[in-house]
């Protein structure tokens, strides 16, 4: 074994080592902030909380797996929230006009991707910054949305279009298992296809990937359709928890979904992260913001909470990424 190897075997021990000491931290985090909640207020551990807890976070965990896949390659989709809005709009809009649930569901699968496609184009395929494009997708998936309800909610009355995100099995959420199996399936993607090391390998080195013939540029486009996709089955689920579609669907979701992931240790800088610390980070942000919402904190000191909890973690990873590469 030459030393470069080994140098790169000790690197790679190292990081599994820090993620597997991060998902340690974050599992003492899930307990001391179960238990501490549940003394503040004994209705914590009710199964009725547990499935609103579980049912509320079933989207955040969705668009935060999309947005895994992302930030791995050293990118950020700002859009995810607006396109919640719009693949949502698209999908009530066709529902309503064929009266075919399928038809609605692939419309807002279709739509949510389509933005994707956009954001992974102009960012994978002609270099442009990721911030400002999704920033732009932002802007403009949250405007069509708009336009296309007019401003006005659309009310829901499929039984099979809104199963998904408002049937329970007593008090377990259909959508959990369906997220498990989410989970499942892009961990598979992610670990066990060549796909997945391509994603890794964007994040690591963009150029060194490019000279090694992985065709990084066409990866990042699959990512964002990709979080795309996800964002248009979170739509399908957020209409079918409120039995109606709304124009404001997914306000604040991208920014709730770059919190858990990085708090789950996928790295700002890509290349380094895995989709267990992104279940890990959803669940703790989940049960921090349902404990103060049960607790009575007030809104806008929880939005202050929210800030401090990103920033805190965004800070974390910038402090981790320095001491690696010193």
């Amino acid at each position: 074994m030459t030393s470069t190897t080994m140098a790169s075997a000790t690197r790679t021990k190292k990081s599994l080592d820090g993620l597997t000491l991060r998902y340690l931290v974050l599992i003492g985090l899930i307990v001391i902030a179960s238990v501490g909640f549940s003394l503040a207020n004994e209705n914590f551990y009710s199964l009725t909380n547990i499935g609103i807890l579980l049912r509320s976070i079933a989207v955040l965990f969705l668009l935060s797996m999309g947005m895994t896949f992302v930030m791995l390659t050293g990118g950020i989709d700002l859009s995810v929230g607006s396109n919640v809005a719009f693949a949502g709009g698209v999908g009530v809009i066709a529902l309503t006009t064929t009266g075919s649930a399928l038809v609605g569901f692939g419309a807002a699968i279709l739509a949510g991707m389509a933005i994707g496609a956009v954001n992974g184009v102009f960012i994978g395929r002609l270099k442009l910054s990721a911030f400002m494009v999704t920033l732009a997708t932002f802007a403009l998936a949250r405007g069509l949305a708009l336009v296309i309800y007019d401003a006005n909610s659309i009310n829901v009355s499929n039984p099979t279009f809104l199963w998904l995100g408002g049937v329970s099995w007593g008090n377990m959420p259909v959508v959990i298992p369906f997220v498990a199996l989410v989970f499942v399936a892009l961990s598979i993607v992610l670990y066990k296809t060549t796909f997945g090391l391509d994603v890794y390998a964007a994040g690591s080195n963009f150029a060194t990937a490019f000279v090694l013939g992985r065709r990084p540029e066409r990866t990042l486009v699959w990512v964002y359709v990709l979080s795309g996709a996800l964002a248009g089955l979170s739509a399908i689920i957020t209409v079918g928890r409120v039995s109606s579609g709304q124009p404001w669907a997914g306000l604040y979701l991208e920014f709730d979904a770059i919190t858990a992931v990085i708090l789950g240790g996928t790295s700002l800088f890509g290349g380094r992260g895995m989709l267990l610390g992104t279940i890990l980070g959803v669940l703790l942000y989940g049960i921090i913001i349902n404990g103060l919402v049960l607790t009575g904190t007030n809104p806008y000191l929880q939005s202050l909470i929210k800030g401090m909890i990103l920033l805190g973690v965004v800070l974390l990873d910038t402090y981790t990424q320095r001491g690696k590469s010193a």
